[in-house]
């Protein structure tokens, strides 16, 4: 079996499934009623502005979708290598011509197109939010980046989980209390040792955000130098929240696919002790006469 055809059956099994319809249209049909019930609700006979109606369901549908997708995505690679072994089929991917790096992308590719399929879906309903005004093109284009960067750093974690893991429950338990660790302990190191959050104006953002998604996304709304949340400093270069939260994560994710690649292969521990013996010098016996 070569990566195309793992990634074509992968891709074929996951999309055929009656699951991933019903998945699709609940996802849609969430976002639509709470979009419908906050326009019902806030309409300009009870003082709200167009403008403000607009940047209101913008708000709302991109914390919706941010926690619909940290919610869905581990489901769909957290079973991906430990599944295989449940259903005693690994063994046949391990004797074909895949490497281990291509097995593993496989599995991250396929899952991730679930992931990404709903963040697609998606986009007509964020248009609309065009129609009241009070929100431009970039800001929804680099929240969709920071969409895709989360959709991917949750769906390698499952999939680093596992490979790590034997138990398909645990490894699916273990990614999502990552996604809810991962969101709320910034807060709460905020809140316990008394930091001021990084909601002043020109105000450097305190170096435990630097990789949650909820600041990357509140960084998305408002553009420009009177932006209410501060920025990072590297090297004497200023860069946004979100921008920063792209390229931590991005790194983090290579680190965790690369554990993946090493943990997929059989007795991971033996075979790094065997290349730490032939790093090792020999020792140089010397002859004595």
């Amino acid at each position: 079996m070569t990566f195309a055809a793992l990634l074509t059956k992968e891709l074929r099994l996951r999309l055929r499934r009656e699951r991933t319809i019903w998945v699709l249209i609940s996802y849609l049909l969430v976002m639509t009623l709470l979009g419908f019930l906050f326009i019902s609700r806030n309409n300009p006979s009870n003082g709200y502005t167009v403008s403000t109606l607009g940047y209101g369901l913008y708000t709302l549908l991109v914390f919706v979708q941010l926690s619909l997708i940290m919610f869905i995505t581990p489901a769909f690679t957290t079973t991906s290598i430990n599944g295989e072994k449940e259903r005693q089929t690994f063994d046949l991917l391990l004797c074909s011509r895949l490497s281990a790096f291509e097995l593993v992308a496989g599995k991250l590719v396929a899952g991730l197109a679930n992931a990404f399929l709903l963040i697609a879906a998606s986009i007509p309903l964020f248009s609309l939010v065009f129609f009241f005004g009070g929100v431009g093109p970039a800001q929804v284009l680099q929240t969709t980046l920071v969409f895709i960067v989360t959709a991917i750093v949750v769906g390698t974690f499952g999939l680093f989980c596992s490979t790590l893991l034997k138990r398909p429950p645990v490894s699916t338990a273990i990614a999502y209390m990552f996604c809810i660790m991962w969101v709320i302990t910034p807060w709460l190191l905020s809140f316990l040792l008394q930091l001021n959050v990084p909601f002043n104006n020109n105000a450097q953002a305190t170096l435990i955000f630097i990789g949650n998604p909820i600041l990357a996304m509140i960084s998305t709304f408002t553009l420009g130098p009177g932006s209410p949340l501060g920025s990072y400093s590297f090297y004497g270069t200023s860069l946004a929240p979100w921008i920063t939260f792209i390229i931590i994560n991005l790194l983090l994710t290579i680190v965790l696919l690369l554990l993946s690649v090493w943990l997929v292969k059989p007795n991971p521990i033996g075979r790094l002790s065997r290349l730490m013996e032939k790093r090792r010098p020999k020792d140089k016996v010397v002859a004595t006469t």
